[in-house]
């Protein structure tokens, strides 16, 4: 596991099986992120053949009518001044017919290669079912783990998201006398399936070391998790207090790498990335909490 939050880890399994079948890419696309306009869709509005010929036939209309109303009208200032209104008028339609019609494509096209960006098709996630099918462990019930101060408002920001997450689940582990609660699991239609979890420097009222990169039993865990071909997600549980629709951005993100789902990834296009945050160790963790650490991004926080 690298030693920054978010980690996410993918299974063996998954990873083998995009290095077999990559996902296309997404770059060509218009970006979800910033909402710049693809060069493609640009070519599209400044080069429309339609708009070409519209520009053409107009032109070609007016010189007619210069032509006869020099040949049937009289005096000169009376087709001077039929020409400049008939020019206005023209020009007055062309121009909000031409912003109306570019819009209108524009719309258009935005939609239908924002509809190509989410590259997650039938075909893929039959191929993904069969993958995991019989393969991903269950849980065995919900969890009596005591829930976590921070779990509660990060759930809120999770159900808008992603409606299919579930709180407070446990795993029974064959190597391990009680069973590991997951703090969310979330399933995806096409099986994917995730374990986030929210990691804390030391237990409130203990003030215990806890989720230390040199305890060891964090990795024991993802190792248990990924072997049976779940993702983890791990947070720190000052960014899902301070942060937590960037870091529902993560899982969306998680989701877009292996189905090619953008749906998740779409409702977050105006949220920031995460920053990225150290893990900590045992020595880190005893200072924090002696300094009551928690209490700078827990206001409500008490013992």
């Amino acid at each position: 596991m690298n030693k920054y939050y978010p980690a996410v880890l993918y299974p063996p399994l998954i990873l083998k099986f995009l290095a077999k079948n990559p996902l296309p890419s997404s770059k060509r696309y218009i970006s979800k992120q910033t909402g710049r306009i693809d060069t493609d869709l640009l070519y599209l509005l400044k080069n429309n053949h339609f708009i070409k010929v519209f520009d053409l036939s107009v032109y070609i209309i007016l010189i007619i009518f210069l032509i006869l109303s020099i040949l049937l009208l009289s005096p000169l200032w009376l087709i001077t001044f039929i020409w400049i209104s008939i020019s206005l008028g023209v020009f007055c339609f062309k121009t909000d017919y031409s912003q109306s019609y570019r819009a209108k494509k524009y719309i258009s096209n935005r939609r239908k290669l924002q509809s190509k960006n989410n590259i997650y098709s039938p075909q893929f996630e039959t191929a993904l079912r069969r993958l995991f099918q019989g393969k991903i462990l269950q849980p065995s019930g919900f969890s009596e783990a005591k829930e976590g101060v921070s779990e509660k408002d990060f759930y809120q920001a999770l159900i808008r998201i992603f409606p299919s997450v579930t709180q407070g689940v446990k795993f029974d582990n064959p190597n391990y006398p009680y069973p590991y609660s997951a703090d969310f699991i979330l399933v995806h239609s096409s099986g994917l399936s995730i374990d986030i979890e929210i990691d804390e420097p030391y237990v409130g009222h203990t003030k215990e070391p806890h989720h230390c990169i040199d305890q060891g039993k964090d990795e024991i865990r993802n190792k248990f998790f990924t072997s049976n071909n779940w993702v983890v997600i791990r947070f720190s549980e000052k960014q899902v207090v301070k942060y937590p629709y960037p870091c529902c951005k993560v899982i969306a993100q998680a989701i877009a790498k292996v189905t090619g789902d953008y749906t998740f990834l779409s409702r977050l296009q105006n949220t920031p990335d995460l920053a990225v945050e150290p893990m900590w160790n045992i020595k880190q963790a005893k200072k924090w909490a002696k300094l009551d650490y928690r209490k700078t991004y827990l206001p409500d926080y008490k013992k």
